[in-house]
């Protein structure tokens, strides 16, 4: 499993980095026009998700005097994740050809319930250091470790639930829309920011619509209890095509050096061209590529990943590459392995 470290000149890799590579890989991509944006490309996926509204609302609305209503969340929160991907992509200036154009529909973060200017405030960090052990905020605090150091460190309730979790992760990946809510509300209250009012409206104008609507069609316990289901499979849903892109891949201590190109591509794990997990991810399955060019539109991520791959390949670049199971196992591994001092002083004398 790729979980060694590298560091700029790898001590036994044999391979000293050329300055030029990440420009030479740039030039090629360029010339393929594979960083234009193409905003008619997104008509259709803008399209889908409006039809599949229409058809989860019609449904919920046909069984609302049923407890079966609530079979209609996983839809939702599949429906929900979506526009969360496209939110994504818009704060990456991928979608429209103006800055300003892809800002407003980046705002569509609040889908989520999150503050575009708290996602965009850590997802800077964490493209530009990703992986980094004390820099990166994907990879920093909480209970789930990502590396031995961290597991070794923590204390109290973190260590104990840090023993399983490899399986805990499941579970804590449900509560991670909430999280959102929460570190949301608190950036917006604690930090000066670009529309922070604007923001902020949006965000109470999503709860009040979110929530009044469900209660409105579902009553009040039914409809509370649909907005707790939602989000929960929300959480899992949006968890799960985030942890095959980082964890498991070259973890970097803070001060250690590594050129543009070797960072972005040995600290992300791709998934193997499929379709269907294309879509499910939303192309979050080609993370290398995302991380190398974050303003390419999701439509050239693949065409893309031929040429990167060969180009990594003939540099020896390590470039990783996994099927969704395997991918998901590599995860497990790792999260079990960085843990196991844990365990070992848990385990009894004999």
């Amino acid at each position: 499993m790729p979980t060694g470290r590298h560091i700029g000149q790898q001590p036994g890799s044999g391979r000293v980095p050329c300055v030029d590579e990440y420009a030479q890989l740039k030039r090629l991509i360029t010339a393929e026009g594979l960083l234009d944006r193409q905003p008619r490309r997104y008509i259709l996926p803008a399209a889908t998700l409006s039809v599949m509204f229409v058809a989860i609302t019609g449904g919920a609305v046909l069984t609302r005097d049923s407890w079966w209503v609530l079979a209609w969340a996983a839809p939702a929160a599949f429906l929900f994740g979506q526009v969360g991907f496209m939110a994504h992509e818009a704060a990456h200036n991928q979608i429209l050809r103006t800055s300003r154009g892809n800002y407003a529909l980046s705002l569509f973060n609040l889908s989520l319930g999150g503050s575009r200017g708290w996602w965009a405030d850590k997802h800077t960090i964490h493209h530009a250091q990703p992986n980094r052990i004390g820099i990166d905020p994907d990879i920093a605090g909480g209970v789930i470790a990502t590396s031995r150091s961290e597991a070794i460190r923590a204390g109290g309730f973190a260590r104990l639930v840090m023993r399983r979790q490899a399986t805990a992760i499941w579970p804590l990946l449900s509560l991670g829309v909430l999280q959102i809510h929460a570190y949301s509300a608190g950036f917006l209250f604690s930090r000066r920011l670009r529309n922070a009012g604007c923001e902020a409206g949006l965000l109470l104008a999503h709860a009040v619509a979110y929530l009044g609507g469900l209660i409105l069609l579902l009553g009040v316990g039914r409809g509370l209890l649909f907005a707790l289901v939602h989000q929960l499979l929300l959480g899992l849903y949006l968890g799960a095509a985030f942890l095959p892109n980082h964890l498991g891949m070259s973890m970097l201590e803070r001060g250690e050096p590594m050129d543009f190109l070797s960072r972005q591509v040995r600290t992300a794990r791709n998934l193997r061209p499929n379709r269907v997990a294309d879509y499910v991810f939303g192309m979050l399955s080609c993370q290398i590529e995302h991380h190398l060019f974050p303003t390419m539109p999701r439509c050239n991520l693949r065409a893309a990943a031929a040429i990167v791959h060969r180009f990594c390949g003939e540099r020896q670049i390590d470039y990783h590459e996994a099927g969704v199971l395997e991918a998901f196992c590599e995860v497990r591994r790792h999260l079990a392995s960085v843990v196991m001092p844990l365990r070992r002083l848990a385990a009894p004398a004999r």
